[in-house]
């Protein structure tokens, strides 16, 4: 139990895989206010509103073991896509919309539903982080190193 919650802060990371000096911002959530509430989420989430896509990658061990079993032609072709600022760029607005969708479509319990839906907002609203010593908030999207920022997106 976290008794001394603090404020998330920014921390920067080289992307070493990339030429120049880019870096990786990145939102520490460990002393979180809500990080409990944020990883109780995620394993909700998947719980009750798994994606229906059977193409997910859900690591990249598990990709690779998926790889050795497929039948690989010699005429397939793969293509990798990096996608830019992916957290950043996630509609917020419209998370509560497709979890509420979704929940229809997947017959969640109205009662279930309606306490995913309020924990998702209250994470949402704690989109915020701390960077040398000023508090910012970030008004579109998900913080890289947010515990539900996968599982939303």
């Amino acid at each position: 139990m976290n008794l001394n919650p603090t404020a998330p802060n920014l921390k920067r990371l080289p992307k070493i895989n990339k030429d120049g000096t880019l870096i990786r911002p990145i939102v520490n959530w460990q002393n979180a206010p809500a990080h409990k509430l944020a990883k109780l989420l995620s394993k909700l989430k998947e719980i009750h509103l798994p994606l229906p896509c059977g193409f997910n990658v859900k690591n990249s061990i598990r990709l690779i073991e998926d790889l050795e079993n497929t039948p690989i032609g010699d005429n397939t072709k793969f293509a990798s896509l990096d996608i830019a600022n992916m957290y950043s760029n996630v509609p917020t607005k419209e998370v509560i919309n497709i979890f509420e969708l979704l929940s229809t479509q997947l017959d969640v319990d109205t009662a279930t539903a309606a306490e995913l839906i309020s924990m998702t907002n209250t994470v949402m609203k704690q989109n915020y982080f701390t960077f040398q010593n000023n508090y910012y908030t970030q008004n579109e999207g998900l913080a890289m190193g947010a515990p539900t920022s996968s599982a939303l997106s």
